[in-house]
């Protein structure tokens, strides 16, 4: 039944070279079979088959191979997987010779009718321009020989070697019609072999011939039977024959064309639902596939109106097709192969084409409009000279870095700008000028992420300016330089994560977020250290339009906790910063919150505070205290052996004397600001009130909750010299103690000495008011301003508070000792509590308990706390003192 198949790919030649072999010894084991029959069987079988003037076995070999030559003439063509398969009338063939020839004699003239047949095929072929390779025909007319072969053992095996022919017998007939199943099942599995070893698709191929093939395999049986009831009948019934094989042959076509069609075009439909692609060259891509599977060409090229080409072809000839839209080129696709023949294949071929060319146009259209897109987004955030991020980019990406940040992680910002950069321009041109941006933005770009961190070892301590949420000072640098850490240690392994934008003109800034987290004293030395090696890059020699030149830069350097500030802030800062390194003839500066003098910046936080202060009406508040306590030092509980660390139990003992609070504003906008950030321009407004108000009501609500608790612990609130001018303040700090019912002298007011010396009789008369309350008085940062020890005996004051500056320098220095010391004597003669700021390690600590300093507040004890951590620190504590005591008592 199925004549050949074809594949768009070329045929294996093992594969060939194996069929041929089958065919071969098929072949001759029937040859070899006839041999051995009896003699004179042969000739007797054949001498129906006498012709005058030609002898009866030659006559047999060609009316027989005559027969299975006109089998496979009349074909029909069959879509199967990645091929074609030609359907024919083979099974018909094989039925008559298997009942006209012996057995033995089949597979042979068999053999010579199909060759035959796929000649006459070829040279048809090869005249019309469509020949196909040799081994597609040797292939075919091996499978076909070896279907033969199959189908005669099978009616030997059935009917037997010898038996007498006469009539169609049942159990005869049965024979034939197995033998031609076999026939169909051997060439049906070796073309659909042939079609999946050139590439093609086994389900889809099985799938396309089972649905093409049953009803002609019925056909071609019953004609191959027909026939042979009509040469037992009467040799003139054949001349009816060819007529009904002629009207049977046109409904196989119909039936199986119409079958095909509506493959055809339904696999067309996916291959056009797939060039849907929006990327140039994947539709490209998805366009040569389609056109290989619905043409069954082995390859396919595309080539585009801009010059580029998708896909490759193979040399030899080709069918191409121009792609165009409407009257627009898009570009040519080319078909590996001769020129398509039929009608129905160029008409798809040009509606595939229009389909292809609008894919095409589309996708092109597309890319442009994503690359013009891409350009347009690119030029929105990169400076167009440097290809660095601009302004807007850096405050966009910055804020979503700062975001990613984990909150508290430590953040700086470099911004440097080059000095005398328009020295270049008005010398060598703004060419120039242009060229050396260029180098110092890679320079930029280029500069070492990793930074060593400094050695507190080395370099003279000087004092750092004070917030009460960070160490109170840094190293400065041998040789008053404005910062130079120590040795470098090993680098941070990890790759950097720097945001670098040119901010306009010469000025640049580099957004770091992956300092190591740590004190905040550390993250600003290693700020600082890595804006002192991108000075030394940028200023490195550069060659421009032959002249080697170097321009110095300042660079100034901002530090701050991730969540406290955003990027607009943290510009604000770096730019004060850089102004302060470039005034001050330093390569590097770093930020300062009291140099922070911007007047508009100032209005703006009065205005801020304003709604703050209102804010807490709402329950949206902005403003909080951090609370920082105070331990009593004595003699038995810290001692200079105590220092190693093994004195923790007993100075988690020692009890909590008082707790300072400590206002802070966490702006929406600025992050977490620091009083020194916001008091000043308070103090100087008609806000100081409401804000004074606010933090003692808060002071005082929190102390009465620590006395319910069990710890009636002092809070101390520093006064400022406006507040203490309020007439109003004692019925104020009255009506807030009788509201909270907190004992007066739970209540501390700290006021510096510059008070003190005040003359205004307004202030005395506060104080004095508020003495008589019960409220203890506090002299804040003793030693640092103008008065002399007398003028502690002007104001009944309760407790006398050492600077921190002279607390960080006792040690080294004599002059700090002696006030130390002295100040320590004096209240204690005086009857005054002694409390010592700014305590950072166990040998300032075990000194002031030597000297019999009262008190001491600090890192090295407690950093300021929210009220949350400050009422779990007490419950602690009062836990600890009880087992010390209850152990005193036991021992």
């Amino acid at each position: 039944m199925i004549a050949l198949a074809r594949a768009h790919r070329p045929l294996p030649s093992r594969l060939v070279a194996l069929m041929v072999v089958a065919a071969g010894l098929s072949v001759a084991a029937a040859l070899v079979a006839a041999v051995r029959l009896p003699e004179g069987a042969v000739g007797a079988a054949l001498n129906r088959f006498n012709v005058e003037g030609l002898p009866a076995v030659p006559a047999a070999v060609l009316i027989g191979a005559a027969v299975a030559m006109v089998s496979q003439l009349a074909r029909v063509r069959v879509r199967a997987g990645g091929g074609l398969a030609r359907l024919a009338w083979g099974e018909a063939a094989i039925v008559v010779l298997l009942a006209s020839l012996p057995p033995q004699v089949v597979p042979p003239v068999a053999l010579l009718g199909f060759a035959a047949a796929h000649a006459a095929l070829h040279l048809f072929d090869a005249r019309a321009s469509r020949a196909r390779p040799v081994r597609e025909s040797i292939y075919g007319v091996a499978a076909l020989t070896v279907g033969a072969a199959l189908a005669t053992l099978v009616m030997v095996v059935i009917w037997g070697n010898g038996a007498a022919r006469e009539g169609l017998a049942p159990r005869f007939v049965a024979a034939l019609c197995a033998a031609a199943a076999v026939y169909f099942v051997a060439t049906f599995a070796l073309v659909v072999l042939r079609i999946v070893a050139a590439g093609g698709d086994l389900r889809d191929t099985v799938s396309s011939m089972v649905t093409s093939t049953p009803l002609m395999l019925v056909g071609n049986v019953t004609v191959g039977l027909v026939v042979v009831w009509a040469c037992a009948t009467s040799g003139f019934l054949l001349l009816l024959l060819p007529p009904v094989l002629w009207l049977m042959h046109q409904f196989y076509a119909n039936r199986i064309g119409e079958d095909d069609e509506r493959r055809t075009w339904a696999e067309f439909a996916d291959v056009a639902r797939d060039l849907n692609r929006l990327d140039e060259r994947d539709a490209a891509m998805a366009g040569i596939a389609g056109a290989v599977r619905l043409f069954r060409v082995p390859a396919a090229k595309i080539v585009l109106s801009g010059g580029r080409s998708h896909g490759d072809l193979p040399p030899g000839p080709y069918t191409s097709r121009a792609l165009t839209v409407g009257s627009v080129p898009v570009g040519e696709l080319r078909l590996a192969g001769p020129a398509l023949q039929r009608s129905r294949d160029r008409l798809m071929l040009a509606t595939f084409g229009d389909a292809l060319a609008a894919a095409l146009h589309d996708a092109i259209t597309h890319d442009e409009l994503r690359a013009m897109s891409e350009r347009t987004t690119y030029d929105a955030v990169r400076d167009p000279l440097t290809g660095l991020f601009n302004r807007a980019a850096l405050l966009a990406r910055g804020n979503g870095r700062l975001s990613a940040r984990s909150p508290g992680a430590p953040v700086a910002l470099l911004l440097l700008d080059v000095n005398d950069f328009k020295e270049v321009n008005n010398a060598l041109g703004h060419t120039a000028g242009d060229e050396v941006l260029k180098v110092i933005a890679r320079r930029v770009q280029g500069a070492a992420a990793e930074v060593p961190a400094p050695d507190r070892r080395s370099g003279p301590v000087i004092p750092r300016p004070r917030t009460p949420s960070s160490p109170a000072f840094v190293r400065a640098a041998p040789g008053g330089a404005s910062y130079s850490p120590g040795a470098p240690t090993a680098p941070d392994a990890h790759p950097s994560t720097d945001l670098h934008a040119r901010l306009g003109g010469d000025e640049f800034a580099i957004l770091v977020t992956d300092l190591a987290d740590g004190a905040e004293d550390l993250a600003l030395a290693a700020a600082v250290e890595r804006a002192r090696r991108l000075g030394a890059q940028i200023a490195a020699p550069m060659e421009i339009d032959g002249v080697v030149l170097s321009k110095e830069t300042s660079i100034g350097v901002v530090v701050a906790a991730a969540g406290s500030a955003d990027l607009t802030e943290l510009l604000r800062r770096a730019d004060i910063a850089m102004y302060q390194a470039k005034h001050g003839g330093q390569p590097v500066a770093w930020y300062d919150p009291t140099r922070d003098d911007a007047s508009t910046d100032r209005l703006a936080l009065l205005a801020e505070l304003r709604e703050a202060l209102n804010a807490t009406a709402t329950g949206d508040e902005q403003l909080a205290l951090d609370l920082q306590p105070a331990i009593a030092l004595t003699p038995a509980l810290v001692s200079p052996k105590s220092t190693s660390g093994g004195s923790k139990p007993a100075a988690g003992a020692a009890p909590v004397t008082g707790v300072e609070a400590l206002i802070r504003w966490r702006h929406p906008r600025r992050g977490r600001l620091m009083p020194g950030q916001f008091l000043p321009a308070v103090e100087a407004s008609e806000l100081i009130g409401p804000l004074t108000h606010w933090v003692l009501e808060k002071a005082i609500f929190l102390a009465a909750g620590w006395r319910r608790a069990g710890s009636a612990v002092p809070v101390a609130v520093n006064i400022s010299a406006r507040s203490l001018a309020d007439r109003q303040l004692p019925e104020t700090i009255k009506d807030l103690l009788s509201r909270y019912r907190l004992p007066a002298d739970l209540l501390v007011l700290e006021i510096t000495e510059t008070v003190m010396l005040s003359n205004s009789p307004v202030i005395d008369d506060v104080l004095a008011r508020v003495r008589r309350l019960g409220v203890q008085l506090a002299v804040d940062d003793f030693g640092t301003g103008y008065s002399a020890f007398t003028l502690l005996t002007r104001v009944p004051v309760q407790e006398v508070k050492i600077d921190r500056e002279f607390v960080a320098q006792m040690l080294d220095s004599p002059k700090a000792g002696a006030i130390v010391q002295t100040t320590v004597d004096l209240g204690r003669r005086m009857g005054l509590r002694v409390v010592a700021e700014g305590v950072e390690n166990p040998e300032q600590r075990a000194r002031l308990a030597e000297l019999g300093c009262t008190a001491a507040q600090g890192f090295l004890f407690y950093p300021p706390m929210s009220p949350e951590s400050l009422q779990s620190v007490l419950r602690e504590r009062r836990q600890v003192r009880r087992r010390h005591l209850r152990a005193e008592g036991t021992g």
